[in-house]
């Protein structure tokens, strides 16, 4: 899919080196995909490109993607930087940095004559005619040019992102051409894209599909809508009702998916996870609900809590995992009747005498982060940190008590800090300091944000200044340089540009975490440091997309030309077209639509060429500011994981 150029999402899932499996009390594989820290590697095996999605099986080609992000025996999934890779977004936040205007004189937009300039605003952003004349255009011709897998899902999934029909033509049709198709990928990826492109008119032949109705088996010219396209199909929905106001919308879609969620033939993991996930989208609102809404809500919690506390084997708390964070991402943070029920319901499962499944005391963890206040905010909420701060120091599950280590930096507050402030100091080096590093780091960063009088906070900052100064292990110092960055210390920009000077050409993970970190304090003293990076990482993808985002957060717009120059190359790597085509769709510069149109429209260039131009060209003209499956992703159990979901590289996380 991402396009459907499936790929390991670029800077998603970083690599891992642990010795044992993830335990799992659910057959077959659970766990995610690793992120990637800078990109993809490729599938192993198979002539061309890995196969971006379907059910595993034998089958020809496949589409550009950023490689295997399902669990491997290698991964080790309690790494930080799993967290950090699939909740990063909003702390980046790309576009916001590249879109901003800026005053320029004699920018490339704006001269006047052959000699003379002016200063003027310039802004990255495509305006509506580049994508009215040109890339809508482009694709629509690319569609109609070829049968190739992969060409076609990155075209419809770059159209969904522009989610605007042609004044000659629209695109939901098109989608639902390739619904029947008898290539699995391009049917699943046609559902998802009638969702991506967030129009309303989608919401009856998505339902349709995913309750496998005889109007949705005519969409598919099947005998039945398969399971896979049914669960991307709820995806679909929950995305087109987070974009849409109108409480009936999401009253329509929560009865639809609610009727999935019900269905006791619905027996397979990955509709039942999608339906959930489907539901935490629907975005009803958090304040001053209006009567219909605050209806809604409830009647939400009530469906999404009475799955949750269904009797059924231990083979289903996997699928009951992802209720929790759910719940709390309808909820978000509070103190209403309804945030302290749903407190003391996922405390008392918090609870290790309970001997519950590892996934639901990972989801209850994830989930308590995001609705307690601080006890500083609201005293009777410090109980609920208390247990956090229990579980990882008596807990018998490392993702669990990682994760409550992150919750306890998304609740904030100077107890949280002070403890936090010990693990770093006090704890395992390799495996407890990162996650509290990142946690104060998303502290910080979640307090300065939200008052713009804040300043750093020196004690912080030195602290992890003193951990990467004396940390030899590459995986932590570069859980130090983020938690830097989002702590916006820039006292520690000399010693971060020091350690990328001298890790560039040999550590390419902890490099790429050095620019991240230097971008997110926003340190312009490194620009011409990590354009440097990304010319001599050529054949290094995982580097060349960290130091590639690094530079698009820090506003420097000579690097699209530096990316759109090394995509041309006649002999492409799967795995550095991924990274420089995702590189360049986050950081939508409309400088790079003409060379991405060339490319293409390019017939002698390799496909897998032209599919990865077809995904940039969607990012550069997305409609959101966040990748599209940034909010499915963020604060969601990971660890609980399903194919459709993020596994081998075939689900919706796993998506350009």
């Amino acid at each position: 899919m991402a396009p459907a150029i499936r790929f390991r999402r670029a800077g998603r899932r970083p690599h891992w080196r642990s010795r044992r499996r993830p335990r799992s009390r659910d057959p077959g594989p659970s766990a995610p995909g690793a992120p990637a820290p800078a990109g993809p590697t490729p599938w192993p095996g198979g002539a061309g490109a890995p196969q971006t999605g379907g059910p595993a099986g034998p089958g020809p080609g496949g589409g550009p993607k950023t490689g295997p992000r399902g669990i491997q025996l290698t991964d080790d999934l309690s790494r930080w930087s799993f967290w950090w890779e699939f909740n990063k977004d909003p702390f980046i936040r790309l576009r916001d940095a590249i879109h901003a205007a800026e005053t320029v004189t004699g920018s490339d937009d704006f001269y006047l004559g052959a000699t003379r300039r002016v200063a003027s605003k310039d802004t990255a952003k495509p305006s509506d005619s580049d994508i009215q004349e040109t890339i809508l255009p482009a694709l629509k011709r690319t569609l109609d040019s070829t049968d190739d897998r992969d060409i076609n899902s990155s075209c419809m999934v770059a159209m969904a992102k522009i989610g605007r029909d042609h004044k000659e033509f629209a695109i939901l049709p098109i989608f639902k051409q390739f619904l029947k198709k008898p290539d699995q990928e391009i049917r699943e990826t046609a559902a998802l894209s009638m969702g991506i492109s967030g129009m309303v008119n989608a919401v009856p032949s998505l339902v349709d599909l995913a309750h496998d109705t005889d109007a949705g088996r005519k969409l598919c010219g099947r005998a039945e809508v398969d399971v896979r396209t049914r669960s991307f199909a709820c995806y679909a929905l929950g995305l087109i009702a987070y974009r849409d106001a109108k409480v009936d919308l999401k009253r329509q879609v929560f009865e639809a998916l609610k009727k999935v969620l019900g269905d006791e033939k619905n027996r397979d993991r990955n509709i039942l996870v999608a339906a959930i996930n489907g539901m935490a989208l629907l975005n009803v609102g958090k304040e001053n609900l209006q009567e219909k809404e605050s209806k809604l809500l409830d009647d939400v919690l009530a469906t999404l809590m009475a799955y949750y506390n269904k009797k059924a084997g231990r083979s289903v708390d996997l699928i009951k995992s992802h209720v929790p964070p759910a719940v709390a991402k309808l909820l978000g943070r509070g103190n209403t009747d309804r945030h302290n029920t749903f407190k003391e319901a996922f405390l008392k499962d918090f609870n290790p005498k309970k001997r519950d499944s590892l996934e639901i005391y990972q989801g209850c963890a994830i989930a308590l982060g995001q609705l307690v206040q601080s006890g500083e905010v609201n005293k009777k909420d410090a109980k609920y940190s208390k247990a956090l701060l229990n579980y990882f120091k008596s807990g018998k599950d490392h993702q669990a008590k990682y994760f409550s280590l992150m919750s306890m930096g998304q609740i904030g507050g100077t107890t949280n800090k002070n403890e936090l402030l010990k693990v770093l100091s006090k704890g395992k080096k390799a495996l407890e300091r990162p996650w509290a590093a990142l946690a104060l780091g998303v502290m910080e960063f979640h307090r300065m944000d939200g008052d713009k009088a804040a300043s750093t906070d020196t004690t912080v900052g030195l602290e992890l200044l003193k951990q990467i100064k004396e940390g030899t292990n590459p995986d932590a110092q570069g859980a130090f340089a983020v938690a830097l960055g989002l702590s916006r210390f820039t006292d520690s920009a000399s010693q971060l540009m020091d350690l990328l000077t001298r890790y560039s050409k040999s550590k390419d993970e902890l490099a790429g975490y050095l620019c991240i970190g230097l971008a997110l304090m926003n340190y312009s003293g490194a620009k011409e440091l990590i354009h440097d990076v990304v010319r001599q990482s050529v054949r290094r993808p995982d580097l060349l997309k960290q130091a590639a985002i690094g530079l698009g957060k820090l506003g420097d717009r000579t690097v699209t030309k530096t990316l759109t120059d090394m995509l041309e190359d006649k002999q492409p790597i799967l795995a550095k077209l991924s990274a420089i085509a995702s590189a360049l769709g986050f950081i939508g510069d409309r400088r790079t639509i003409q060379p991405l149109k060339k490319m293409l429209h390019n017939d002698s260039l390799p496909t897998l060429s032209r599919a990865f131009a077809a995904v940039a060209l969607g990012g550069v003209a997305d409609k959101e500011s966040l990748p599209w499956n940034s909010k499915i992703a963020q604060n969601m159990n990971y660890r609980a994981s399903v194919e459709t979901l993020t596994q081998s590289g075939t689900g919706v996380l796993d998506i350009l």
